[in-house]
């Protein structure tokens, strides 16, 4: 089976084609495009069985349906808590799980074994976490690397709004040097801290993690933190969903 992935964020999307395990021909878009048009080239680049979505933004579902309708698609299957997933859920309200945190649940659980702990730096920096007898238990939910960098920006009146860059500095020589130091540094000692107090809950002394998202090789790149880095995990957790629910 060959399945269009599509990972609908609040500000971009992910989009690739899963087949046996893998996803391959993947790109990113706006999430709130104006016409099909603008992510046609996206959608219809190789003929596909199945299109599977996980989205966090409902309000734009129906504009993700009628672009895969002018693509002469299959109609989607919008991943939530009731499909079968591979993984139990243990949670006192399954459907307010996010679909892309479900996503990454199903391919930790294939991928990683249980128990393990997916890391998704996205606009939120979340942790979904896997219980080797009850499945996914739940999360944790910090903000994000840009909401960081923007919320400093927008509340001083001095600090420029910058982007994540590499630098091996532990002092700033300047105001945005500091800011890249400061994110950095602040970021590694919370996951660090998350993760410690994870394998103290587990009575563990190692973990699976799993990091995925656009931040997650800022992060990790040269660090002694152990973890595997897949940026297409939630893409192929949507994969091996479309599998089991075909």
């Amino acid at each position: 089976m060959t399945a269009l992935v599509i990972d609908i964020g609040n500000t971009s999307t992910s989009v690739g084609y899963y087949r046996n395990g893998r996803v391959s021909g993947t790109g990113r878009c706006a999430s709130r495009f104006k016409t099909p048009a603008e992510v046609l080239p996206l959608i219809s680049a190789k003929p596909v069985e199945r299109v599977v979505i996980a989205s966090v933004v409902p309000a734009l579902n129906a504009r993700w349906k009628k672009a895969c309708k002018a693509a002469g698609l299959p109609a989607p299957l919008f991943v939530h808590h009731t499909l079968k997933l591979g993984v139990a859920i243990d949670y006192p309200k399954p459907e307010n799980i996010g679909a892309d945190r479900l996503a990454n649940a199903a391919a930790a659980a294939r991928l990683l074994g249980m128990p393990s702990v997916v890391c998704d730096f996205g606009t939120a920096l979340t942790f979904d976490i896997i219980d080797a007898r009850r499945g996914y238990i739940g999360g944790i939910i910090c903000p994000g690397l840009p909401l960081m960098f923007d919320y400093l920006a927008e509340k001083t009146a001095l600090l420029p709004h910058v982007a994540p860059s590499k630098t091996k500095a532990v002092v700033g020589r300047n105001t945005r040097q500091a800011m890249q130091i400061g994110a950095r540094l602040g970021y590694r000692g919370m996951v660090r801290e998350i993760l410690t107090s994870l394998k103290a809950d587990f009575g563990v002394k190692k973990l699976p993690v799993c990091c995925t998202g656009g931040y997650a090789g800022w992060i990790f790149k040269d660090w002694d933190v152990e973890a595997t880095v897949d940026t297409k995990l939630t893409l192929k957790g949507l994969g091996l969903i479309g599998e089991l629910n075909g």
